[in-house]
């Protein structure tokens, strides 16, 4: 069964960027939010990260965003990129 991916990032992250050719490649299918895109989607994704302290805690040690971040299955969420996670089975 396909696992449902939620990728938040933005087009100006080159890891995000990364990110996208990485699952477009590999044909997983995603749903993309572009946390730049508007103010709604960024409080969606801080809430998102205040939510998940420890899954960012090393991102947000060294003042980054978080971004890309996968949320899998509505439930999982990974500050990683792609080929470092378990999608591609």
């Amino acid at each position: 069964m396909a696992k449902k991916v939620i990728m938040y990032g933005s087009a100006a992250c080159p890891d995000c960027v990364k990110a996208k050719e990485i699952l477009e490649k590999e044909g997983i299918r995603y749903g993309y939010v572009d946390i730049l895109g508007d103010l709604g989607r960024l409080k969606k994704f801080i809430t998102l990260r205040d939510a998940h302290q420890e899954e960012f805690q090393t991102e947000i040690a060294k003042q980054h965003m978080g971004i890309p971040c996968f949320v899998v299955d509505d439930e999982k969420v990974y500050v990683l990129l792609p080929d470092d996670l378990d999608l591609l089975r």
